[in-house]
């Protein structure tokens, strides 16, 4: 499967149903033990409020009802009735928590003796009654709940009842004084003159309806004087264009130099009679002279008397035309200036008219204004006379009865036989949001953890292809004493065959010829890439194909360390032209291996790995190599890997399970693709094999599975010499 390819979200995808159930199973000790230690702590507060903190619960209930006939009464007269019934308990419960009532009832000696009463601070007795007293209306019924708990089982039914005497006592003084003859004769003479008032209002509003002309009220602005406003507007408009026309005729006939002619001053010139005649005598004098010029020629006696007749003529037929427009001129010079006066005096009756009706509008519109603002008024004034008036009536039918609703108590608080407080369903309760905050502090671990765990999040957050996952040494069963070179040093174990699987998953990744130079690179110094590199080399090795394993690292070289017989010269001499790879690169003991050091430590890694002598390096070790495996710098710590990404056929990028962040990882595999070089894909190191990992089950299996004859697993494989 290639890589390269991140076409994700910068976040990566949203986990699934089965990477929450991974979370929980990764998290399973901890949530275990929250859960357990939660539970404890509910249940154990459970059994202390059960002990030592009961609650008793006391209940008083008092019912409202009506001394009036229930009757011939109508559907609205009875929801009315029920409204007063509401209206009437709610204000009763408040007033059963009035801080009077209440410290009335706190001044009893039958209060003061209970047990809330002596263990409260006296600065708390009254707002502690206020916040522990419940007096509240049932809702669909004329019964007002009183109630209250108390950790004595005494204690409650005692101050409930003491509160409710009280509040009964103070309600049958107030039962009927508070509606007296004074109360109603203020409202009744209020209800008069909101009477006289609305009849006077009505009358005005009778007075400004005459004063508007018809339709003025129900269309405004389609009545009388509107259509006159439009029509005179209309008629200025027509009259002030007219004699615009008029002026231009002004201007021309006017002006005692002017020579100029409309076409219809010409028209008419032309069909008077006398330049008729004249154009007609014209016109056959040119015929006659054409028919003779073609007959006798222009020199001819009688040809030149044609000649001069013509000629005398159109000098006629000039003075008349001229005499004619003169006359012409003259007459439409009156005319224009009759029209122009009469049309200018028009235009003045108009608009002395239009001014007239602009104002007979302005006044209909301030009379239809003070006509809505009083039939609001009045509208207003009727409703509130009409809910007066059932205010009266209420009023007068209480005063006559004496008393609306009466008040009483149906069932007085007694002791009670079982606690109110705490439930035994409350248990339960606790104990799944126990289980509840468990869960969610464990899965919000998991989220909050932003390193990279296992393959799922590499696939999920880097959006890269999964090479392969490396086991941890701790869950390595097989003694492993250099993990670097573990694949030739314990074969049998389970990170020698991850290395075979990353082997081969990266040769189906892509063609063989299309991955003969190799980098392996990582985020972060401590992510394992030498290691990886190592392997690697040694698993390809083995397979067969001739490796060459290069140290890049001119930062930190590492590869020498791992590989007998590797010396202090390598790589940064061939690229600074003092030798061949031939003479450098170092046979190990791993058939088809061959390791090239970093040489000495250049100051200037950059150039060199960018130079023509680096090239012409890998064109020389493709030429006696299979494959060139390739060992370099961390890529976010150093330019080394984005300079060699671009020179070979892929990188590989190696991620450090539980230590590289997401983050990170991305950045790394960003720039690899940002300098265009091809990510083959990412390998896990060190990925630990916890509960909801990925190797527990794996490393059991494979070692049972690798057990001798005997059945006892192979803890101590061979190594490799």
């Amino acid at each position: 499967m290639p890589g390269g390819s991140r076409g994700g979200s910068e976040g990566g995808t949203a986990p699934t149903l089965s990477d929450v159930l991974a979370m929980l199973r990764r998290r399973a000790i901890l949530i275990t033990f929250l859960f357990v230690l939660f539970s404890g702590v509910a249940v154990a507060g459970f059994v202390v409020w059960y002990l030592y903190f009961p609650g008793y619960r006391a209940e008083c209930q008092i019912e409202c009802i009506s001394n009036l006939p229930e009757t011939g009464l109508s559907v609205e007269q009875q929801r009315l009735r029920q409204d007063e019934y509401e209206r009437f308990v709610r204000t009763q419960a408040l007033m059963l928590k009035s801080p009077m009532v209440l410290s009335e009832a706190l001044r009893l000696n039958a209060v003061r003796e209970t047990d809330w009463f002596k263990n409260t601070k006296p600065t708390d007795y009254l707002l502690n009654l206020t916040d522990e007293l419940v007096a509240t209306p049932v809702r669909g019924t004329n019964i007002m709940r009183v109630a209250m708990e108390c950790r004595t089982k005494t204690d409650a039914a005692i101050i409930v009842n003491e509160i409710v005497n009280q509040w009964y006592s103070m309600v049958k003084r107030r039962s009927a004084e508070d509606f007296t003859s004074d109360r109603l004769s203020l409202l009744q003479q209020e209800l008069a003159d909101l009477s006289r008032k609305v009849a006077q209002d009505q009358e005005r509003l009778k007075l400004i309806a005459e004063q508007l002309p018809p339709g003025a009220i129900e269309n405004p602005g389609n009545n009388i004087t509107s259509q006159e406003v439009r029509q005179y507007g209309e008629t200025v408009a027509l009259l002030e264009l007219e004699l615009s026309q008029l002026e231009q005729y002004r201007s021309i006939y006017n002006d005692p130099q002017g020579v100029a002619i409309t076409a219809e001053d010409r028209a008419i010139i032309e069909q008077d009679p006398e330049i008729s005649q004249l154009v007609q005598s014209a016109f056959v004098l040119q015929q006659q002279y054409a028919v003779g010029e073609s007959k006798f020629g222009k020199n001819h006696k009688h040809m030149k008397q044609l000649a001069a007749q013509i000629e005398a003529v159109e000098q006629e037929l000039t003075r008349k035309r001229l005499e004619k427009l003169r006359e012409r001129r003259a007459d439409m010079r009156e005319a224009t200036n009759t029209a122009y006066d009469n049309t200018r005096y028009a235009l003045f009756v108009a608009r002395e008219n239009l001014s007239r009706a602009e104002s007979s509008l302005q006044d209909q519109d301030a009379l239809l204004f003070d006509y809505r603002n009083l039939d609001t008024s009045i509208n207003s004034d009727l409703e509130y006379r009409l809910e007066l008036e059932m205010h009266i009536k209420s009023l007068d039918r209480i005063r006559t009865q004496r008393s609306a609703i009466n008040v009483h108590v149906a069932q007085p608080a007694i002791d009670p036989v079982e606690r109110s407080t705490p439930r035994l369903w409350l248990m339960p309760i606790g104990i799944f949001l126990a289980l509840g905050c468990s869960l969610g502090i464990g899965l919000l671990l998991e989220l909050l953890d932003t390193s990279v765990h296992t393959t799922q999040d590499v696939v999920r957050h880097l959006d890269v292809a999964m090479l392969g996952a490396v086991p941890d040494t701790d869950d390595e069963e097989s003694p492993i004493e250099h993990v670097e070179t573990a694949v030739r040093d314990s074969p049998q174990s389970m990170i020698a065959e991850a290395f075979r699987h990353l082997r081969t998953n990266l040769q189906f990744s892509a063609p063989a010829e299309s991955q003969r130079t190799l980098v392996i690179s990582s985020a972060q110094p401590t992510d394992g890439k030498t290691t990886v590199a190592c392997n690697l080399a040694i698993t390809v090795a083995q397979s067969g194909r001739r490796v060459l394993l290069v140290d890049a690292n001119f930062r930190r070289p590492a590869v020498h360390s791992h590989f007998r017989g590797v010396g202090s010269a390598g790589l940064s001499n061939i690229l600074i032209g003092e030798g061949q790879l031939s003479s450098y690169a170092a046979e190990t003991q791993t058939p088809k291996l061959w390791v090239l050091g970093s040489g000495p430590i250049a100051p200037n890694p950059g150039e060199l790995l960018s130079g023509e002598l680096w090239q012409s390096f890998l064109n020389d070790a493709l030429t006696q190599y299979d494959q060139v495996i390739i060992d370099t710098a961390p890529v976010l710590l150093a330019s080394d890997a984005a300079l060699l990404a671009t020179s070979v056929d892929g990188v590989i990028l190696v991620v450090r399970a539980n230590e590289s962040s997401r983050g990170v990882s991305r950045r790394a595999c960003r720039l690899i693709e940002d300098v265009g070089g091809h990510l083959f894909g990412v390998v896990l190191n060190a990925a630990r094999a916890r509960r909801g990992g990925y190797f527990r089950e794996q490393l059991r299996t494979y070692y049972d599975y690798h057990a001798d004859a005997s059945g006892r697993p192979l803890s101590n494989p061979p190594g490799e010499v």
